[in-house]
C-alpha cells in the first residue's frame, strides 16, 4: 500500500501548469500529446518519491518546487534570448550570472513571477495532515506502468526529430534534459569513421572553382580580424533620416570584399564560439560552450599555422579572462599571448568591458610596437553587447533616432550598432597613423545576432527597416564579413558563407598551406557554391544555400523552404531533405572530430 499526501497531490498539479505554462511562452501553443508525456513525466517522478519516508518526501516536494520553478522561468528567458532550450550543462555556467545580471534583468518580466505565486501557500501546508490517497500495489504498479509507456512512446517518436524545439514538444522540458543526455553518452547514435582531411573534403557540401583566386596575394602581411558583438548585416549600408547608422563601415565596404550573405554559426559559447569557429572552421558543438569542450585540448588552428609561418599572435579582449573560460580556449587555439582586462583596466566602462574607443587605442598602442614582427591580432569588441545601456557620455556618437523609436528594443540596439561604427572608425585612423593599415589584412564580422523583437513595436519597427516580415534566419543570424586585403581592389561577392568559411579564406589570401588540415569551412572567395549549417540559435538541420533557406519539421522527412529571392514560404522538396542530410552528416562529423582532438 502506497501513500499520496494532499501536499504531494498538489505540489503535482502546481508543477504540472507551470511546466504548461511554461510550454505555453516557448512554443506558443499546448499541443496535446506532448503535453501528456510531460505530466506523465512528473507524475512518475511523484510516484518514485510517494515511496519516501513522509516527511523526507515533504521536504523534496518544496525543494523541487522552489528549484523546478526557477529551472522554468530560465527555460523561458534562455529562449526569449537565444530561440533555443536550456539544457542541464548550462549549470556549468551558473558562475556567469553575476557578469550578465544586467541581461537577465533586461529578460524578466513580471508575469514570471506566477511561476511562484503558489509557493507561500504549499509552504504553510505542509504542516497540515490533510488528506493522503491511498494506492494499491496493483494500481501504483499500473501507475507506473501506463506513464512509462507513455513516455517512452514521447521518447520514440522524438528519435525522428532533428530540432531541439520540436523534441521538447514532443515530451517536454524535463523528459528533455534525460533526451539530451542520453544523446550526449551516445544512447541514440552510433560512431562513424575516422575524421581524415580526404573524408572531410569528399563529404563538404561546397564545391571549388576550378581557377582559384587570390592565392598568396596578401603573403607576408599582417592580419588583423575584428570581432564585432551583436553587429548584423541589416543596418549596413541603411540610412534613418538620411543619416547613416554605420558609416565608417560602409566605406571599408567600398574598398574590400563584402559578403552580404554570410551567417552566424555559434552555439551555447555565443560569442566566445564565434572566437572558436574563426580560428578552427570547426563547428561549434551547440549544446556545450567550446571553450569548455576544447580546455586541455590541442586544437589545430589559425594562430597555430601563422606561427610557423613566423607570425606573433594575440587575442585582445577587454572582460576578465575566466570569463566563458577563455583562457583555457586561448591556450587551446595557440595564441602566442592574450590580453584581458588586466591590462586594459576599467576605464570608460561599457558593458563588460572598457569602451571599444579604449580597447582599440590600447590595442593599437601594442601592435605599433612590433617593429617589423609580422603579427595576427584578433579584436573582440565589446560594447554592443545586450541590453545596449550607454552612457551619456556616449550619446553624441550615436545617430540620432525619430522618436518612434524611443524606449523600444531595436532603438536601443540601433544607437549600440552606431556607436560600435564609430568606435570602429576611430580604429581605421589609428592604424592609418601608425602605418599598419596598408600593410594587414583587416577582417571584420558579427559574431552572432543581437537585435530582440519581443513585443508588436520592436517588430513592426524591425520590419520597417528591414522592408519584409523579419526571418529568423535571413535576418535574424545575417551578420557582416568584410575583408579588406592590401592592394586588391574588392568588390561584393555573393557566396554564401559563415564563421566556419573564414579561416580557409584567409588561408587562401595568405598563402597558407592547409590542405592537410581538417577544415570544415570553405574559401569564400574561390568556390561554386556552399552550404551553411546552423544550430542553436536555430533548430539543429537549419541550413542555407544560394537559392533558400531550410527550417527542419516535425520528422527527418520534413521541413520548410523560404527562397531568398523573394521570401516565399513552401514544403521541403526531396532536393532540400537530400541535402538536409548531407549537412548533417556533415556537422556530425565535426562533432565526432572535435571529440577526437587531444
Amino acid at each position: 500500500m502506497r501513500r499520496l499526501s494532499s501536499l504531494a497531490i498538489l505540489t503535482l498539479i502546481s508543477f504540472c501548469l507551470k511546466s504548461l505554462y511554461t510550454r505555453y511562452e516557448i512554443i506558443g501553443s499546448l499541443e496535446f500529446g506532448g503535453a501528456v508525456v510531460e505530466v506523465s513525466f512528473l507524475f512518475l517522478l511523484f510516484l518514485f518519491l510517494s515511496l519516501l519516508k513522509e516527511k523526507i518526501a515533504h521536504f523534496i516536494y518544496i525543494l523541487l518546487n522552489i528549484t523546478g520553478s526557477l529551472l522554468l522561468i530560465g527555460a523561458i528567458m534562455y529562449f526569449d534570448y537565444y530561440n533555443s532550450i536550456v539544457t542541464y550543462k548550462s549549470l556549468a555556467q551558473a558562475g556567469q550570472i553575476g557578469d550578465i545580471r544586467t541581461s537577465i534583468f533586461a529578460l524578466f518580466k513580471l508575469r514570471y513571477l506566477l511561476l511562484f505565486a503558489d509557493l507561500p501557500f504549499l509552504f504553510l501546508y505542509r504542516k497540515r495532515k490533510g488528506l493522503s490517497f491511498k494506492i494499491r500495489r496493483k494500481t501504483y504498479l499500473f501507475l507506473m506502468a501506463a506513464n512509462i509507456l507513455v513516455i517512452a512512446w514521447g521518447f520514440y517518436k522524438s528519435t525522428n526529430i532533428i530540432s531541439e524545439i520540436s523534441q521538447y514538444e514532443t515530451v517536454g522540458f524535463f523528459a528533455y534534459q534525460f533526451l539530451e543526455a542520453s544523446a550526449e553518452k551516445g544512447l541514440l547514435g552510433e560512431d562513424g569513421e575516422e575524421v581524415t582531411p580526404q573524408l572531410v573534403n569528399k563529404i563538404k557540401p561546397s564545391s571549388p572553382k576550378e581557377d582559384p583566386q587570390l592565392n598568396g596575394i596578401a603573403r607576408n602581411k599582417n592580419l588583423i580580424i575584428i570581432q564585432l558583438e551583436s553587429v548584423q548585416s541589416f543596418l549596413l549600408n541603411k540610412q534613418i533620416n538620411n543619416i547613416e547608422v554605420t558609416p565608417n563601415l560602409n566605406k571599408l565596404i567600398n574598398e574590400a570584399f563584402y559578403f552580404p550573405h554570410f551567417y552566424t554559426q555559434v552555439g551555447k559559447g555565443n560569442t566566445s564560439d564565434a572566437e572558436f569557429l574563426v580560428n578552427t572552421s570547426i563547428y561549434a558543438l551547440g549544446n556545450e560552450p567550446m571553450s569548455t569542450a576544447t580546455a586541455g585540448k590541442t586544437l589545430p588552428s589559425l594562430p597555430r599555422h601563422l606561427r610557423q609561418a613566423g607570425y606573433y599572435s594575440a587575442t585582445f579582449h577587454a572582460n576578465e579572462i575566466s570569463f566563458w573560460s577563455r583562457k583555457e580556449m586561448y591556450d587551446a587555439l595557440g595564441f602566442d599571448e592574450y590580453f584581458d582586462q588586466d591590462y586594459f583596466g576599467k576605464e570608460d566602462f561599457i558593458a563588460y568591458g572598457v569602451s571599444d574607443e579604449i580597447l582599440y587605442k590600447k590595442t593599437i598602442e601594442k601592435l605599433a610596437g612590433f617593429n617589423g614582427q609580422k603579427f595576427y591580432a584578433h579584436i573582440i569588441a565589446l560594447s554592443s553587447h545586450y541590453p545596449y545601456d550607454f552612457p551619456e557620455t556616449k550619446i553624441a556618437h550615436t545617430i540620432t533616432l525619430p522618436d518612434s523609436f524611443n524606449g523600444s528594443i531595436v532603438g536601443s540596439y540601433i544607437k549600440s550598432v552606431s556607436y560600435a561604427d564609430f568606435a570602429f572608425g576611430l580604429l581605421l585612423e589609428e592604424l592609418k597613423a601608425a602605418g599598419l593599415y596598408d600593410d594587414s589584412v583587416i577582417v571584420v564580422y558579427g559574431d552572432h545576432q543581437g537585435v530582440q523583437t519581443q513585443n508588436e513595436k520592436d517588430t513592426a519597427l524591425v520590419n520597417d527597416l528591414v522592408g519584409h516580415d523579419y526571418h529568423s534566419v535571413l535576418d535574424h543570424l545575417n551578420v557582416p564579413l568584410i575583408i579588406k586585403v592590401p592592394s586588391a581592389t574588392g568588390g561584393t561577392i555573393d557566396t554564401i558563407g559563415g564563421l566556419v568559411d573564414v579561416y580557409p579564406t584567409i588561408a587562401n589570401l595568405l598563402g597558407l598551406d592547409i590542405r592537410d588540415e581538417i577544415v570544415f569551412g570553405t574559401d569564400l572567395l574561390n568556390s561554386k557554391k556552399n552550404t551553411v549549417g546552423i544550430r542553436f540559435y536555430a533548430p539543429t538541420g537549419t541550413f542555407v544555400t544560394k537559392e533558400y533557406t531550410f527550417s527542419p519539421g516535425k520528422t527527418r522527412d520534413s521541413g520548410k523552404i523560404t527562397l531568398i529571392e523573394n521570401r516565399n514560404e513552401s514544403p521541403a522538396t526531396p532536393d532540400s531533405i537530400k541535402e538536409l542530410n548531407k549537412i548533417l552528416e556533415f556537422m556530425k562529423s565535426s562533432d565526432a572530430y572535435i571529440r577526437s582532438i587531444e
